[in-house]
């Protein structure tokens, strides 16, 4: 079986059941089947960045989630894995990714929900758990006690976060990430995401039509001296460039990012030490 099929036999199945938080995305970072879990299926994000691709987004809360669906949605999903996917194919099944239409972080029943996916897979055999446990966050809730209890727990599953970090400086977190904050305070909240749990920082490299011309952010130059403090601290940078269309982009400003352009980032950083992984 190609690991395609699985995929789009997996798909099928969970359309069909139509689940309001589990579902399977093929992702070009996990390199796989990755089982993404949706705190915000009301479409409500604290951040508007320009790529997102979610239709319908608007700023607001996590609703409340109903863990015991979730739960059974999640070992649903598990239980159909465990039962097509040849053992020689488990590793396809790359992470469970806490993600979804929102930023995770801000649901009031993410370290509970976090705590109840722990529990669950410490009910399987180690063939039938996915890679990783990974959080993908805008990192805007990290003073949050609440939050970096959660960080703590996941670091105790051998999981990791995914750090969002699309500016060189504060104009391009207002233009890309439509955020009102300061990049050093951003930074900041880096730093303590790392000192909890191994991270990763994923970059968003985009191109946009401007009346000069085309514009690429970040800039390369305050990008890298803004992380270069990190460079010690962080596991390594996802470099990718957007490849599905945004939903937010209403003045249709969002080009595709040339490779070429992506490898001059990559090059920069890795001639600083960086690890970097690029996706086109």
């Amino acid at each position: 079986m190609a690991t395609s099929t699985l995929f789009e036999a997996l798909s099928a199945y969970v359309s069909a059941r139509k689940w309001r938080y589990i579902y399977p995305v093929w992702s070009r970072r996990a390199q796989g089947i990755s089982i993404g879990v949706n705190l915000h299926p009301n479409h409500c994000c604290n951040w508007h960045c320009i790529y997102c691709q979610v239709s319908g987004l608007q700023r607001g809360p996590s609703p409340a989630i109903n863990t015991p669906s979730l739960q059974q949605e999640l070992s649903d999903c598990l239980n159909w894995l465990s039962q097509h996917t040849p053992l020689s194919m488990r590793t396809c099944v790359r992470d469970i990714a806490f993600a979804g239409d929102g930023e995770p972080t801000t649901s009031p029943q993410f370290f509970e929900i976090l705590q109840m996916v722990a529990n669950l897979l410490q009910q399987r055999s180690l063939d039938d758990r996915p890679a990783t446990i990974r959080l993908i966050t805008n990192g805007s809730q990290l003073q949050q006690a609440q939050v970096q209890q959660a960080l703590k727990l996941l670091n105790s599953m051998e999981g990791e976060v995914w750090f969002k970090v699309d500016a060189g400086n504060d104009a391009e977190m207002l233009a890309i990430n439509d955020a009102h904050l300061a990049l050093a305070l951003h930074l900041q909240r880096l730093q303590h995401c790392c000192a909890l749990c191994p991270t990763w920082v994923q970059t968003a490299v985009v191109s946009r039509k401007h009346a000069g011309g085309t514009i690429t952010t970040p800039t390369l130059d305050s990008y890298v001296q803004a992380l270069l403090p990190f460079k010690q601290q962080i596991a390594g940078i996802l470099l990718y460039g957007v490849a599905r269309a945004s939903q937010q982009d209403a003045q249709g400003s969002i080009q595709a990012t040339a490779a070429a352009i992506l490898e001059t980032y990559a090059e920069a950083l890795r001639t600083q030490g960086f690890c970097v992984r690029m996706f086109v």
